[in-house]
């Protein structure tokens, strides 16, 4: 079992330990190993990001510099846990997925649980989680879309929320800078994708990995999926 604790990090199962936000590099790669092979990727809104699986699970973890430090000295900003449908094994190709070759991640509850207060996020429909959650959640908590019916893809949770994050823009509120994600929809679109969720798009590079882009700015979110929608980045849909 995973827990979330809220402003704090994620408790491992199995008593591996914990990632606890603001932790180095070196602490936060033990932690992981604990869980099995360590996978290493940059990212284009963190330093590093770090990879593992466990059971049915795939637990990716955002490494930055804090302003003022060595390019070294990374620490932990957030949490990724997404559903692979597959315990112990890799993500499979997605297009095998949605050729029906494998059975949808969101289908059902996952065999591996993620609970945050008491609420197995992953073991009940997403409408069932989403009010025994409430409307008044961790600002850095995302909960990623499922269509009608289905389960929770993946959560995010973080340490803080970026200024503004769950903010609309308004007339007296200037855009955050996209100027660091301009290659996303120039130099560099053909490495992203775009998926339908039903209620807007996910961002999400390719690879035989995909990582899904983590950005809890819901302004800054949106603007950079509407660059890339106005550039033609490819939209892939089941």
């Amino acid at each position: 079992m995973f827990e979330l604790l809220t402003g704090t990090g994620v408790l491992l199962p199995n008593g591996v330990g914990m990632l606890r936000f603001g932790m180095d590099r070196d602490a936060t790669l033990e932690a992981l190993a604990g869980l099995g092979d360590v996978r290493a990727d940059h990212a284009p809104d963190a330093a590093r990001t770090y990879t593992v699986w466990w059971g049915d699970l795939e637990l990716t973890v955002h490494a930055n510099t804090v302003d003022g430090s060595e390019p070294s000295d990374l620490v932990l900003e957030g949490v990724v846990l997404k559903r692979t449908g597959h315990p112990g094994r890799p993500v499979p190709n997605r297009a095998k997925v949605r050729q029906g070759a494998f059975r949808r991640e969101w289908d059902g509850p996952a065999v591996v649980p993620v609970v945050l207060d008491g609420i197995d996020l992953f073991g009940y429909p997403a409408a069932e989680v989403l009010e025994a959650l409430g409307e008044d959640r961790y600002p850095g908590l995302l909960l990623q879309s499922a269509p009608p019916g289905g389960y929770l893809p993946a959560v995010t949770v973080q340490a803080e929320p970026p200024p503004g994050a769950g903010v609309l823009i308004s007339a007296d509120t200037p855009e955050p800078d996209i100027t660091d994600y301009e290659d996303m929809w120039t130099t560099r679109r053909n490495a992203w994708q775009l998926e339908p969720t039903g209620s807007g798009y996910q961002v999400v590079m390719k690879g035989d990995q995909p990582m899904d882009l983590l950005i809890c700015h819901d302004t800054l979110y949106e603007l950079i999926i509407a660059r890339m929608l106005a550039a033609g980045v490819d939209i892939v849909t089941e």
